[in-house]
Order: structure tokens, then sequence, then C-alpha cells
């Protein structure tokens, strides 16, 4: 059986993720990693601490030394196993509903485990050959907070200066989970005025569900047109991601944010850009205007990551606010995203609305469909249906019209399908949506 998903394990408490998993996983990584210590952190829903707690005993039995920092994003301990080169272990589901958590992996270098590594790791926990310690040996465990170490990271990829002098006004979100940590510290460390909004950790995520979607960011909306912020920002559960608001609330298409970053760095650096089969063709006229190429891959950051690796591309992000710049991190970090934007804004001296305006305004719409058909009969029909469209078997099925595309691919990390239907005429997106809707 495969344990891990799109991007690490995920489950619901005691239904679909036992606790001895986590203690399984724990023995499995300090057998399999060489360091002699590995770090862990959570995200604040209700059973983090627990399964935490199962992993750090793991770990220990295995005669590794833990590290425990606590609250804190999963981009944030992955700058930290980088620095230190030492692996990790995040206990967090991300963007999935309140039930659901997860586990996720870490290498030394920062960067999540390819393929072959996760199944080295599913080998160990499959056959039960963990090493385990006697009781001289045992590990000790020791917390540490690593709020600096993150932030003085971000600080060498933007002119703090600039953003200071530019005196901006930010409205976060942070999800009432690990953001609360480090966010708001960002945001002084560079000075920058910010309020808060579901500022408290909680496992209930009371304020909103986890996912930073349009839809789920309603009453952040309602509060962003208020006025008087100049970027407003939404995290997901474990911060890795970011979606924005313009200064007058109006929602930014995670594509767009990734088409303004990769602009900005695009300027002054030269190099390939990647992205899964679910962005819109946005990012293609940001490659077409730099004169570099567009590489696109499956749905999954780890996915992205894995294919910046491979062409040493200079940067690469998903539609639904994840950026990754491997100069900093290989991998999607929420924080480094808001503070290229900040800097961005400090840079042109523009509103977010008029650089956003600056681009074709591709759209995306995403709807969720519940498993409850096979997927293959789906994927028939939307064939049969679109027969004149030309198709791409990446990632579930993608039917593409000129700039324009349908997707349906099931989801690795909730029992789910996606659809994605992209276009500028929003005619067209609505006319799709029905016929789908039918289908379906």
């Amino acid at each position: 059986m495969s344990l891990f998903g799109t991007n690490g394990i995920r489950g619901i408490l005691n239904e679909t993720l036992d606790p001895e998993l986590a203690y399984k996983l724990g023995m499995a990584a300090g057998t399999y990693f060489e360091e002699s210590e590995i770090a862990i952190a959570n995200d604040s829903r209700t059973s983090s601490d627990l399964l935490k707690q199962m992993v750090a005993a793991g770990i220990m039995n295995a005669g590794k030394n833990v590290i425990d920092l606590g609250l804190f994003p999963t981009p944030g301990l992955q700058v930290y196993c980088k620095t230190h080169a030492i692996p990790g272990v995040m206990i967090t589901a991300s963007h999935n509903p309140p039930e659901f958590n997860g586990l996720k992996l870490v290498r030394p270098d920062g960067l999540h485990p390819n393929k072959e590594q996760e199944s080295e790791v599913e080998r160990i926990i499959m056959g039960d050959l963990y090493y385990k310690t006697t009781w001289d040996t045992v590990g000790r465990i020791r917390s540490e907070d690593a709020s600096e170490i993150y932030i003085a990271r971000i600080h060498k990829f933007i002119k703090v200066a600039k953003i200071r002098m530019s005196r901006l006004n930010v409205l976060a979100d942070l999800a009432n989970s690990v953001a609360t940590k480090t966010t708001p510290a960002l945001l002084r460390s560079i000075g920058v005025k910010y309020t808060s909004i579901n500022g408290n950790p909680d496992g209930f995520f009371p304020g909103r569900n986890p996912e930073p979607t349009e839809e789920n960011l309603q009453k952040t909306i309602n509060f962003a047109k208020s006025g008087g912020f100049d970027l407003t920002v939404a995290h997901d559960g474990d911060a890795d991601r970011a979606v924005f608001l313009d200064e007058n609330g109006n929602f930014i298409d995670g594509d767009k944010v990734v088409a303004i970053i990769a602009d900005h760095i695009l300027q002054s650096k030269k190099g390939d850009l990647v992205t899964p089969v679910s962005s819109s063709f946005l990012i293609d006229w940001v490659a077409k205007n730099h004169g570099v190429k567009v590489h696109r891959t499956k749905v999954g950051a780890p996915i992205v990551a894995d294919e910046l690796e491979k062409i040493n591309g200079l940067f690469g992000g998903e539609e639904n606010g994840g950026v990754i710049y491997p100069e900093y991190l290989n991998a999607r970090d929420g924080a480094f995203a808001l503070a290229m934007m900040l800097d961005i804004i400090a840079s042109e001296e523009q509103s977010i609305s008029k650089i956003v305006g600056k681009m074709p305004d591709y759209k995306i719409k995403r709807i969720r469909i519940p498993m409850n058909r096979d997927f293959d009969s789906i994927k028939k029909e939307l064939l049969n249906k679109y027969q004149d469209f030309d198709k791409d078997e990446t990632d579930g099925i993608k039917l593409i019209k000129g700039d324009k595309f349908i997707l349906a691919r099931k989801s690795g990390t909730e029992p789910i399908i996606r659809i994605y239907i992209s276009a500028i005429d929003e005619d067209w997106i609505s006319s799709r949506e029905n016929e789908i809707r039918k289908i379906i």
C-alpha cells in the first residue's frame, strides 16, 4: 500500500490516520536518516500535539534526538532543516478541513523527499525494519524557537529599507494556525503596519476553513473593503501558501500572484519556469515576454519542486497561491510570497491593482466534486463531449482549446474530484461549468 499522497500522509484521526502510524513514521525517519537530530513542528489542529508526541517517541526510540520547534510553519521547519543540515517531520494537514491531519517528511536540504525516498521509508514501515535503541542510547528531546532564523532568511531576498520607506499597511488573515507565530513578526521586522484577524491558534478553525479560497475568505474580503490596506494576505493551515486581496479588497487569483512574482524576478535573472497543468496560460504570457520556457507538471508542490531541481529552473508556482523560488528554498512559502509582494509594491511604487491590471485577465473556476463516481467514467464522458479539444493526460484529463482549458483530476489529499476551468472569457467558463455539472 502507498502511505504518501501528493504531499505527505493525510487522514482523519482514528479513522484513516492511526496514531500508531505517527509513531512508526518517527521510527522510520530515525532509521532512514543518518543525522543524529531530527526537527519536528506542528500546526494548530486538535490532534497535532498527540501525533507530534507519537512521532517524537518513535524518533527517540530509534536513538535520535528531537528538536521541537513547536507551533511553526512548514516552510519555517524546512528553512531550519536546510540551515542546520538535519531532517524534519511536520505534523499538518495544510489546507484540509479541521478533522484532517497529516505527516510530512523533510530532507536535510529542506526539501520534500522524492518518490523513491518515500518508497524506502514505506518499505521500512511495512517490513518492520526499524532500528531500535537500547536504554542507554535512547534519544532526547529539546525545544527551540526558530523564528529569527526563518525571518532572517526571508530578509536576504527583499529590499527591507525600500519597504520600510513605503510605509505600507497590511491586513493579515492568519487562519487560526501557524502564521500567528511568524507573519506578524515578519511584518514588524520590515516596518510594515498591520492588522491581524483569525490571530489565535485554534484547531477548530473558528474564523474560516483553512483553505484560503475566495469562497472561504468572504469575511476577510468584507473587512478588507473597509479600506486603508495596501494589501491583504490570507494563509492556509501550515502557512506554506498565501493568497492576496488588492487595496480595494478584490481577490487576486493565485495564478496572477505567481505571474507577478515571476515577472519581477525575471527582470534581473533569466531561467525557465515550472507550474502544474492546473495553472492558466498567464504564466506562458510572462515567459514569452522574457524569452524563457514553461515546464508543466502534475499538481503538487513537491512535484513542481522536483522539476525545478531537475531542470535547474528559476521559479515555480501553483494556481492555489503557492510560490517556489529555489534560490531561497525549493518549496512553497506563504511568508516569502508576502515579502515578495510587498517588495514589488515598494519597488514599483504603484498599487497592487495597477500591477495586476497590466496583465491579461485569465480566470480560473475551481469546482470540488465528492468522489461518489468512478473517475474513469467521468473522464470518458468529458472526452466524448469535447472531442474537438486537444487533450493532455499529464494529470487526470486536460482538454485545451487555444488558451482555454478544462482539467479534471482526482485530489491527492482529499476524497474529491477537482475541476478547473480557465479562460479570459467569463461566459465561456460559465457555459463549460454548466455542461460539466450536467455530465457529473
